[in-house]
């Protein structure tokens, strides 16, 4: 214990023994603290937040941290955490890798297929459907953070008429950059789908019905082959991060035939859905979300030397040297200008 406290106040105490220089404020210190930052900061914009793009294990890490995002939101607002479903995984990658291949982001594609044909697509048969969509983001908590921000879809994330969700990136290029595109799809299986597992597409997939967007203030009926889509705060018409039907807040299918032979869908009831178990641990969450990480060790060296000008300060009032506290002026304020860089940054994506 006096091993502890003598280091201590070697760093942070100004006493005799240092000069009454704490070694934490002198001007190596502060060189070494500021270089490591430079670094850490020009690696951070040179692409490091980009980890979709390294592998697909780290892939799966970002898909990890942003299904942990959505579930915590949830239980947060005492809303059950949604169960990942393999059908809406699958579902969601299909349409990320369709929305890469065909140069688009938008819920309905050029080639005019509704987010609704990727369901039926993977053989998922829903009472209750959603979609949220997002490129061009470097940080997965960023990612949730728009979603929560916007009203719609937040709606759709905490709607307690989802029971699953799955989720999907994939890279590409969007505005012609580099970009990793965000698929989220929310569902609830009908009864009979509910009651088999989930190993793929059923023998007689069911019919999808196109979405139809409502007259001005109509709002959608909870029934069946009913789906909710989040439609998008945007800018512009060009500067859009998430696409859909602007100002609406729901999308209507309407009621058709079911396919010759299939069952037909039973009304939607909430099941029960397993409690929050994140997916990621804290190394995880810390390579998903490079901005969050990055902004909390400079954070920490903010507070590091705002805590060590303190005690240097009050300790020995009379005793004091400018450029020691010059030195921890200087640390904080690059802690807080790379703050607030990287805080810009995140803003100019989510406008495009």
């Amino acid at each position: 214990m006096k091993k502890v406290w003598r280091t201590f106040k070697k760093w942070f105490v100004p006493h005799e023994e240092n000069d009454h220089k704490p070694h934490i404020l002198r001007a190596r210190s502060i060189a070494v603290v500021c270089v490591l930052a430079v670094a850490a900061e020009l690696l951070f914009l040179s692409g490091f937040s980009m980890p979709a793009y390294r592998s697909p294990f780290l892939g799966d890490i970002v898909v990890g941290a942003l299904t942990d995002g959505t579930n915590a939101a949830r239980v947060a607002n005492n809303v059950p955490s949604l169960e990942v479903s393999p059908l809406l995984e699958r579902a969601a990658q299909e349409k990320v890798n369709d929305m890469v291949a065909n140069n688009y982001f938008a819920h309905t594609s050029p080639a005019g297929l509704t987010p609704w044909y990727w369901f039926g697509n993977v053989g998922y048969d829903f009472t209750y459907a959603g979609e949220n969509l997002a490129v061009d983001f470097s940080d997965s908590q960023d990612v949730t953070n728009a979603w929560l921000n916007s009203p719609e879809h937040r709606a759709n994330i905490m709607d307690a008429n989802f029971t699953q969700f799955g989720i999907a990136i994939a890279t590409g290029t969007y505005e012609g950059q580099p970009a990793i595109f965000v698929a989220e799809e929310f569902g609830a299986p009908s009864l009979l789908m509910a009651a088999a597992p989930e190993t793929g597409p059923s023998a007689s997939a069911p019919s999808v019905a196109p979405s139809v967007a409502p007259k001005k203030g109509v709002t959608a009926p909870k029934s069946a082959l009913t789906v909710i889509v989040a439609s998008a705060l945007t800018t512009s018409s060009s500067d859009q991060m998430f696409v859909a039907v602007k100002g609406a807040s729901a999308e209507v299918a309407p009621s058709v035939p079911l396919a010759t032979g299939s069952a037909p869908v039973a009304p939607h009831v909430a099941a029960a859905t397993p409690q929050f178990a994140p997916q990621t641990n804290v190394v995880q969450q810390a390579v998903a979300n490079p901005r969050s990480a990055i902004d909390s060790l400079y954070l920490f060296i903010a507070l590091l030397f705002a805590f060590a000008l303190l005690i240097n300060i009050f300790v020995r009032i009379r005793i004091q040297h400018p450029d020691i506290i010059m030195g921890g002026l200087v640390a904080i304020s690059l802690a807080g200008i790379f703050i607030i860089l990287n805080q810009h940054l995140f803003l100019s994506a989510v406008i495009k």
